[in-house]
């Protein structure tokens, strides 16, 4: 099962991938993503690991990338697999977030990443009857 390091460096991998100068360098975010990478982003839009480095790498060149993860949980799932999760704050607002690493050849590499919008901090929580 994976370590306390590997989650850790699992962590350090994701905040990596949320900095304007690993998304606007296609090498770098490329080795961060698995060949068979796929994304179901909070719009909804399924993008694959070509379609998302060409937004990351765009958005970077658009301006400052400005994004917070909070609240992370790894959870250790199988060898060499752990699933991530956390709070995304930016500019666009605050979204669930779950990422789904594995390691490959001896690196982690995103797998699968998910993204829901949440409820501003304002909102009201929901209650069973909602």
């Amino acid at each position: 099962m994976p370590t306390a390091d590997d989650l850790s460096v699992v962590e350090d991998c994701e905040r990596a991938l949320l900095t304007g100068s690993v998304r606007g360098d296609r090498l770098s975010a490329g080795l961060l993503l698995h060949p068979d990478f796929r994304e179901v982003g909070q719009s909804g839009r399924v993008w694959d690991r070509d379609s998302i480095l060409d937004m990351l790498e765009a958005e970077a060149h658009a301006g400052p990338v400005a994004i917070r993860a909070e609240e992370l949980v790894p959870t250790a799932l199988a060898e060499d697999v752990v699933l991530l999760t956390y709070v995304s704050v930016s500019a666009q607002g605050r979204a669930h977030r779950s990422s789904v690493w594995v390691r490959r050849d001896g690196r982690w590499q995103l797998l699968h990443h998910q993204g829901t919008p949440a409820p501003t901090q304002d909102a009201q929580p929901a209650t069973p009857d909602d």
